[in-house]
């Protein structure tokens, strides 16, 4: 297996888990999520699950609606990679 596929695996799983943390630690649904950032729920599924990648634009949506400042959502995500 080709290594960027393997980090960028790494990545996306990486970004999944601090999603679902912070969602979670906000006591908000993917649903509720989802509907805060013009999106559905199946996205934020996809997207905690590592089968979706976050374009730049959602993850200032998400960073925003989840009260954290982008560079620490970005450095929580590196921390586990």
């Amino acid at each position: 297996m080709n290594l960027l596929v393997v980090i960028d695996e790494q990545l996306i799983n990486a970004f999944g888990k601090v999603l679902k943390r912070l969602r979670e630690s906000k006591g908000l649904s993917q649903e509720a999520l989802a509907h805060a950032i013009g999106s559905h729920a199946t996205h934020i599924s996809r997207l905690e699950n590592g089968h979706k990648q976050p374009t730049l634009t959602t993850l200032f949506k998400l960073a925003d609606n989840l009260d954290t400042e982008l560079e620490d959502l970005i450095s929580e995500v590196r921390s586990l990679i």
